[in-house]
């Protein structure tokens, strides 16, 4: 284990646990959040430049909803992950799938004209060595732009059942897959840390109403961590109940995670 890493890096602890493609509702929790996140996404993307003909590597591509719009905007796309079961489509519109474990394998340096992680580096040892992995691929004057979430806003809702599930639902992501659910707090410094310029930050608080996408997108969370937090004494199975009841209430009105965004630029 290197200096500055929290534990060991498998790739099973994170491809074959709770977010593991083989989950029968992984597609659909997946759907959630890019129709929660891709908006943004897009936008910051057009703010720092996008153009056609731009070589740009997707981390972590998920469910595939940003690579192919980065497709439709004309750019080359390299996407990459651990499991690419929900990415190998992509490869009939001309984009680049790779399984490929950006913590321990390489691309040459140079490599990339943007490239984007959204929700991956928190689950990963040493999120700040992997921004300086990132950043070594870029071509001069290229953009790395980073999305990632921290948990601080649910930790003291004044909803009860959501602030135990929540706490508990925490303290399983940094148990069971290593997450570091602070991490994103520390934005933009691994940025800078790692050579770029240009820095930028912005940060947004997301908002959960009773049965909206936001509450079916933590529900699922919630059902697929359900059985492995009650083996492990976090939480009990009526207090799942009793926040899906508050999740599905329309009276139900409270904060959801931050979203922290920054990018910085290679140096010329």
């Amino acid at each position: 284990m290197n200096v500055g890493e929290r534990w060991e890096w498998t790739q099973a602890r994170y491809r074959d646990g709770m977010f593991s493609h083989g989950i029968a509702s992984e597609r659909q929790r997946l759907g959630l959040l890019e129709s929660l996140l891709d908006p943004h996404t897009r936008a910051r993307f057009e703010a720092l430049g996008l153009k056609p003909g731009h070589q740009v590597l997707e981390v972590g591509g998920g469910g595939g909803s940003v690579a192919r719009w980065l497709a439709e905007q004309g750019a080359e796309v390299t996407v990459t992950d651990l499991d690419t079961t929900f990415l190998d489509e992509l490869a009939d519109q001309g984009i680049r799938v790779l399984r490929h474990d950006m913590y321990t394998e390489e691309f040459p340096p140079g490599s990339f004209d943007f490239i984007h992680a959204r929700y991956v580096l928190i689950h990963l040892p040493d999120p700040d060595k992997a921004v300086a992995r990132l950043a070594e691929w870029l071509k001069p004057g290229g953009v790395l732009l980073v999305e990632e979430p921290a948990s601080f806003p649910v930790m003291d809702s004044p909803h009860p059942a959501y602030r135990t599930i929540m706490r508990a639902f925490r303290t399983h992501l940094e148990q069971s897959v290593g997450s570091d659910t602070s991490w994103a707090r520390t934005l933009p410094v691994p940025l800078e840390k790692a050579g770029l310029t240009d820095i930028g930050l912005d940060a947004r608080l997301h908002v959960v109403r009773g049965g909206d996408e936001e509450a079916q997108w933590w529900r699922l969370n919630l059902e697929q961590s359900r059985e492995a937090m009650v083996a492990a004494g976090l939480a009990t199975g009526p207090d799942f109940d009793a926040a899906y009841r508050e999740l599905a209430s329309p009276d139900f009105y409270d904060l959801s995670l931050a979203v922290c965004t920054a990018w910085g630029r290679g140096a010329v």
